[in-house]
């Protein structure tokens, strides 16, 4: 064990360096950011001299594309590779922050006395549950872990009682990528109405910024031209692992096992089921999300971390487009879970429970790894929404769980 632990270092960045040779060599998403920084650069229109379909982020976010813009004029590798460390030194920030906010510790890169290591169960085992989300990130060069890491540093800010930078950071989470926002009306709920004013304060001075270099007519412009790139929709093909993505391709097309075809592109149906069934199922979590979030709890119980992974598979889940790059989210409910297995907390019953739910999950997550069961097995499984179904499995062992959570973190949970 010893030996594990002292070489876990090592392999890491030996798997680093190695996917960085694979990685760096993909245009990916990070292609449509160069185009985006280019257009903005040249004056031209950010959304209507795109190709069609390529734009589909806010205003705001069109201004972080222009430095990785400028450092692609030489060659897009030195960006790419600047885009890969940022996001590597991002992840290792991220998972710090949960360590922090889990068990209340320092993350070390070796063994120590004091503090996690990397290649203990509590950091090693959630980053083998949410393996095929890291990297997709790192396959599509992909900006979801940048925003992950803004709201899990605001979400540890906010924990250690400072609203404002909390809020700010959750508010930049939020302008890059909308679903983040959903922790205002979490914070009003709660009560914590100074966090949720200053996410909210933060989020809109951002995604206003862009005024400041677009000036008012053309920012509202941008801001239609948006709102049309986001109506075209992005179809329910199997990569779309969304909860409305799932309804359409079972209830709009009648997608069933037995009756699977593997399909990229898959234009919504238009059934109105679909929205109803969206309806009812958000309505559902609503009321079920109110019912279980009541009592006061610290910022830092089991009980408030169980809720704030709710709200990110929610977030994730929840949209008309959720790519599994997307769940990285998940970083969090799989560290609180196995810090609750770890301490010992849960009674053998509720124990039972999580381990099965965990294994369920990561077995249903990983089948769609190209690799181990083919390429049109795994598309087939993404066409029945395994993935999908995999989180919420997740999401209802949080939900089941969020009421045996006691504010006592030392006491037995049942």
């Amino acid at each position: 064990m010893r030996t594990i632990r002292l070489a876990t270092p090592w392999v890491v960045l030996a798997l680093v360096i190695g996917g960085s040779i694979s990685w760096i060599r993909r245009p990916g998403d990070f292609a449509g950011y160069v185009v985006v920084g280019d257009l903005v650069l040249a004056g031209h229109d950010i959304y209507r001299d795109c190709p069609p379909g390529l734009n589909t982020w806010p205003p705001f976010f069109s201004l972080l594309c222009v430095p990785l813009a400028l450092l692609a004029r030489p060659t897009p590798y030195l960006a790419r590779g600047v885009w890969l460390a940022l996001n590597v030194m991002l992840l290792w920030a991220t998972l710090k922050c949960l360590i922090r906010l889990v068990y209340h510790a320092e993350l070390r890169l070796r063994a120590v006395t004091i503090g996690v290591s990397l290649a203990s169960p509590e950091a090693f085992i959630p980053i083998i549950l949410c393996y095929r989300f890291i990297l997709g990130n790192f396959d599509h060069l992909q900006v979801n872990i940048v925003i992950f890491a803004c709201a899990v540093a605001g979400l540890l800010w906010y924990v250690r009682g400072h609203n404002l930078g909390g809020g700010v950071l959750l508010g930049l989470a939020a302008a890059l990528k909308v679903m983040p926002i959903l922790f205002v009306p979490y914070f009003v709920y709660r009560r914590r109405l100074r966090v949720a004013a200053a996410t909210a304060a933060a989020a809109t001075g951002f995604s206003l910024a862009p005024i400041l270099v677009y000036g008012w007519t053309r920012f509202i412009d941008y801001v239609g031209a948006w709102r049309q790139a986001l109506a075209i929709g992005w179809g329910v093909g199997k990569m779309n692992q969304s909860v409305y993505a799932m309804l359409d391709r079972f209830l709009g097309h009648g997608i069933r096992p037995g009756h699977t075809p593997v399909l990229d592109v898959l234009p919504e149906s238009g059934d109105r089921s679909v929205q109803f069934g969206m309806v009812a199922i958000l309505t559902l979590l609503t009321v079920a999300v109110c019912w279980l979030f009541r009592g006061r709890e610290e910022a830092d119980s089991p009980a408030s971390l169980a809720e704030y992974s709710i709200i990110f598979i929610v977030s994730a889940l929840f949209g008309p487009l959720a790519w599994k790059a997307y769940l990285v989210v998940l970083l969090c409910p799989s560290m609180l879970l196995i810090g609750l297995l770890r301490r010992g907390h849960l009674s053998t019953a509720t124990r039972r429970v999580v381990v099965a739910a965990l294994a369920i999950y990561f077995v249903l997550a990983g089948l769609t790894t190209p690799g181990i069961l083919g390429k049109h097995l795994a598309g087939t499984l993404e066409m029945l929404s395994a993935t999908t179904m995999a989180t919420l499995v997740l999401l209802v062992l949080l939900l089941w769980l969020r009421p045996r959570l006691r504010a006592d973190r030392y006491g037995e949970i049942r």
